[in-house]
């Protein structure tokens, strides 16, 4: 008797063992798999959600890899290397009011393994959504409210003509010229180049507003940008487009059509 007794406690122990396996095994199968691209927290002391900083600030434990803006007003990303290894940081900022020198705040960070991401913006009417992928993977989303621009940025709104010289061995040419027209909506701005070498249009989006100056970059390469400053009635134009063609930084009078 005692003997089956103790078959029969044996026979549900083990039961009991292989269903616990069983669903340990389920568990873990359900967990899903992170994401290759996220790394592990990091010790750096340089990036932090929250930090305020000024263009040109000193790094000591990362060194800057890529900035971009994003196409949102005042928000812009950076991508910084640690010094001591191969992570990465990915950091969203927005800029912040400043006289002299840009400052910008950091209100979120991502560790990488990598820095091979991609930023999109989808625009959703009263919103504007910036998603962060990897190898088409969202690694994560943030929600922006449409920005409303100043009443400071209708003084702005216009068109403008301007000229530059194209070529320097020809400043006695007149083919040696350029022609600037830009149209200036609240939002956005149409740019069109014309000369003897190249006619080019870019539409344009604006990223940064100031009561005396206003900041566009071009729709499709938000590295090619386009300031325009307003002193007293007199407008200036700088383009680092334009210095890419002309292979020198200029600063180009700007007459606003009435």
């Amino acid at each position: 008797m005692k003997s089956i007794l103790y078959s029969l406690l044996l026979i549900i122990a083990v039961l009991v063992s292989c269903n616990q396996n069983k669903s340990s095994r389920r568990a873990i199968d359900t967990v899903p798999k992170t994401n290759k691209a996220i790394d592990k927290i990091s010790n750096q002391k340089d990036v932090y959600i929250g930090k305020e900083f000024f263009s040109g600030d000193e790094l000591n434990s990362v060194e800057t890899f890529r900035e971009q803006k994003t196409g949102i007003d005042s928000i812009s990303y950076s991508i910084y290397k640690e010094r001591t290894n191969n992570r990465y940081i990915f950091s969203l900022e927005r800029s912040l009011k400043s006289e002299d020198v840009e400052k910008y705040r950091i209100i979120d960070t991502i560790n990488l393994r990598f820095a091979d991401v991609s930023v999109s913006i989808d625009d959703l009417g009263s919103n504007e959504i910036l998603y962060l992928k990897s190898n088409e993977k969202l690694l994560k989303k943030w929600t922006f409210d449409k920005h409303k621009f100043p009443a400071s940025g209708n003084q702005f709104t216009g068109s403008y003509t301007g000229h530059f010289l194209r070529m320097k061995e020809e400043s006695g040419d007149a083919r040696g010229w350029g022609t600037i027209k830009i149209n200036v909506d609240n939002a956005s701005a149409n740019f069109q180049l014309d000369s003897y070498v190249e006619n080019v249009k870019k539409d344009l989006i604006r990223v940064k507003t100031q009561p005396s100056k206003i900041v566009f970059a071009d729709k499709e390469d938000r590295s090619l940008t386009l300031i325009i400053t307003k002193n007293s009635n007199k407008y200036i134009f700088k383009s680092n487009f334009i210095d890419q063609l002309v292979g020198t930084r200029e600063t180009y009078k700007l007459k606003k059509d009435l």
